[in-house]
């Protein structure tokens, strides 16, 4: 049984294999899925100032910043390491923001992202511009974040209650984790976007994957092995048989699975193929013996080569801070009673509200499987009434696309009818209004995108009034410099 101990208010879990070194983890329960649309980004931003000021100790040091977890990492004498956690926590509590502006371009040439591309995109589908949906979104973009943003993020999400903290080897003398003070901060994600049967989109990204919400885990661990089988079959047939793809992965954010497969040049069509069939025939049928032995042989050696008391402290702590149901312990005995039916059944269960992906000219590979093709944002029936803007003259005679175009203010918020369909952004549901050398976007949670450009849409400047009265001035914001510089090359 762990014994829960604290350091300053964190929680602390000790490794007991001995050594003479240490190495630490500290893990806050926040990540990029905790941002908003304003602030995308500065969760990293964060990251990356803290650890400027321990680039200097002489040890082994790391972070990283994904859609859930920041994670600060060190390895070295218990002095160095104690010496690393106190710079770090106080560097937290008083971030160095002068530093920011050359953080920020540091951080846009990392281009680093908090989930794969792909998974991102699928995210931004179910989410729109909200919680792991963000992870799609550029924001204001790196120089667009201010020292109140990153002060204040710090200050809620960087607590004590909010952090764990592991340690193997000796645990350093004169630890001081002075992190901001405040109570633990809560959660409220969205809830996501219910498509009516399974469905399927299509984006410039080479490669296919799915996203998969399946229930939460039970002693047997059934939808993680569900998982386990499906990702292998695609990467047999995608990367060992085929030889279409290298990287097959996933992408796991609370009850939601996206498992992808990239594609190299002239392949999307047949992995797009290979990710649809083996997703509907293991619903259908269920995996080999074969199969499945392997997804129990690999959570078996997993939990043979981990500490199984401390991993399981460790994910009950982080459930809790999360805000997530606890889940029963791993019961070794029970997953190998687990039957092909039984992942069957996990996967058609999730099917209902299956998202498929694949590159935009093959996406009709999802439709022989029971897909529907699906818009990445939620489109409306038909236009509300209200005050129409539409083209000018010279922008229908010279721009084919323009003529389908109409733009509509409504008391409710704006909507705007392009070839995909309707789009509707009400006033409470802007997330950010991006201002470009062009036209004004206003984006909705929903992920839905408005341009309101006075130079396209004749009159709509009274538009962009109305925006400016109803909307929140803090969600304004100006496209990135980095951004505009990489469009323009």
């Amino acid at each position: 049984m762990i014994k829960t101990e604290l350091v300053d208010g964190v929680r602390l879990l000790r490794h007991r294999d001995p050594q003479d070194h240490t190495d630490v983890t500290l893990t806050f329960a926040v990540g990029a899925r905790d941002e908003t649309l304003r602030t995308v980004g500065v969760a990293h931003a964060v990251e990356h100032l803290v650890m400027s000021t321990v680039r200097q100790l002489p040890i082994q040091v790391e972070a990283e910043v994904d859609l859930m977890t920041t994670t600060f990492a060190a390895s070295g004498s218990p002095a160095r390491v104690g010496e690393f956690l106190n710079r770090l926590c106080a560097a937290l509590a008083d971030p160095p923001v002068d530093r920011l502006a050359v953080e920020a371009g540091v951080l846009a040439a990392e281009d680093g992202w908090a989930a794969h591309p792909i998974a991102a995109f699928l995210l931004f589908v179910r989410y729109g511009a909200a919680g792991p949906g963000l992870a799609w979104l550029e924001g204001a973009g790196y120089d667009g974040l201010t020292a109140e943003h990153v002060t204040s993020f710090a200050r809620k999400w960087f607590v004590p209650g909010n952090a764990v903290l592991q340690v193997s080897g000796p645990l350093p003398d004169g630890l001081e984790l002075k992190l901001p003070q405040g109570p633990a901060p809560t959660r409220e994600y969205p809830r996501g976007r219910l498509l009516d049967g399974p469905s399927a989109v299509g984006y410039g990204i080479p490669g296919a994957a799915v996203l998969l919400t399946v229930p939460p885990g039970d002693a047997a661990r059934v939808p993680r092995l569900a998982m386990s089988v499906l990702e292998n079959r695609i990467e047999e047939q995608c990367r060992h048989v085929a030889g279409h793809s290298y990287v097959v992965d996933s992408q796991v954010v609370g009850r939601d699975f996206v498992i992808f497969a990239e594609a190299r040049e002239g392949t999307e069509e047949p992995v797009a193929q290979a990710v649809a069939a083996a997703l509907t025939d293991l619903a259908a049928h269920g995996p080999s013996e074969e199969e499945l032995a392997l997804a129990v042989a690999r959570l078996e050696e997993d939990l043979a080569t981990t500490d199984r008391e401390l991993a399981s402290a460790f994910g009950a702590t982080m459930h809790q801070l999360m805000g997530d149901p606890p889940l029963a312990p791993i019961d070794l005995a029970l997953a190998k009673q687990v039957h092909p039916t039984d992942i069957a059944a996990v996967l058609r269960d999730a099917l209902p509200s299956a998202i498929g992906y694949a590159e935009q000219e093959v996406v009709d590979v999802w439709k022989a499987h029971g897909f529907r093709p699906e818009t990445h944002c939620r489109v409306i029936p038909e236009l509300p009434a209200g005050k129409v803007y539409k083209p000018s003259l010279a922008a229908r005679t010279f721009f084919k696309d323009a003529r389908s175009l109409v733009l509509v203010q409504t008391e409710q918020g704006l909507a705007l009818r392009d070839e995909d369909g309707v789009h509707e952004i009400r006033w409470q549901d802007v997330a950010g209004v991006m201002r470009t050398d062009n036209p004004t976007v206003v984006l909705g949670i929903n992920g839905c995108a408005i341009p309101v450009d006075p130079h396209l849409f004749r009159g709509s400047g009274a538009a962009l009034d109305e925006l400016a009265r109803r909307t929140d001035p803090g969600l304004w914001f100006d496209e990135s410099a980095f951004t505009r510089d990489q469009d323009d090359h």
